[in-house]
C-alpha cells in the first residue's frame, strides 16, 4: 500500500473514531445534561430552540401537563407529548415512553411525576439507562421518587408559579438539553411573560 493510501488510511480512521466518540458522550461520574459549570460541561453541538426534539412523558395530572406544555410551546418549542392518564399502569407506560422517545434520537426527555418505588425501581433504572447509554439527558418534572442513582436524570424541575425568580420551564429544558450549566434541581414556572 503506498504510504498517501496508508495516511489517508490512518487518518480518516482517526476522524471516525473521534466522532463516534463524542456522539455517545456518557460522562462517567455525572448524568447526561447534568452541567453545573463550564468546567464540567461535555463536549456537545448547541442545538437552536425551534430544532430541538423535546418529549414530554405525560403523568396523572393532565392540567399539569398541558400547562407544562403550553409553557414551552410559548418559548418557541415544540415538544411531542406522551400520555399515560388512563392507562392501566402509568408508571410503566411512562418507562415505554422513555424507551420510544430514545429510539426517536429525542434531544432531551422531561419526564412528569416519576415515582420510584421498590416494585418499580429495576423497571425505570432499566429505561433511564437506555437513555443516558444513547447520550439523551433526562429532566424529572415534579417527581414524585425519584430513583436512587442520580446519574440516571440531569435535573429535577419543581413547578413554583409564585417564585418571582424560578427559571421559565422553556429556558430550563433548553439548558439541560443543549448541556448548558444548570442547577441540579430547578425551581420552575410555567407563566409566560
Amino acid at each position: 500500500m503506498p504510504l498517501f493510501a496508508r495516511r489517508a488510511f490512518f487518518g480518516m480512521t482517526a476522524i471516525a473514531l473521534s466522532c463516534a466518540a463524542l456522539s455517545g458522550c456518557v460522562p462517567s461520574n455525572a448524568a447526561v445534561g447534568d452541567t453545573q459549570s463550564p468546567d464540567t460541561a461535555v463536549a456537545h453541538s448547541m442545538e437552536d430552540r425551534d430544532s430541538l426534539s423535546i418529549a414530554m412523558i405525560g403523568s396523572d395530572d393532565v392540567t399539569a401537563d398541558s400547562m407544562a406544555m403550553g409553557a414551552m410551546e410559548a418559548g418557541k418549542l415544540k415538544p411531542v407529548y406522551i400520555t399515560v392518564s388512563g392507562t392501566v399502569d402509568a408508571q410503566s407506560t411512562a418507562q415505554q415512553g422513555v424507551r420510544d422517545m430514545v429510539q426517536r434520537k429525542a434531544d432531551l426527555i422531561i419526564v412528569a411525576g416519576i415515582d420510584v418505588n421498590e416494585a418499580n425501581a429495576e423497571n425505570w433504572n432499566d429505561a433511564l439507562e437506555t437513555a443516558r447509554k444513547a447520550g439523551v439527558p433526562v429532566a424529572l418534572l415534579n417527581p414524585i421518587a425519584v430513583p436512587e442513582d442520580n446519574k440516571l436524570y440531569a435535573a429535577t424541575m419543581t413547578i413554583n408559579d409564585r417564585m418571582a425568580d424560578a427559571t421559565p420551564l422553556d429556558d430550563a429544558a433548553v439548558a439541560v438539553a443543549n448541556n448548558d450549566p444548570h442547577d441540579r434541581e430547578m425551581l420552575v414556572t410555567t407563566i409566560t411573560h
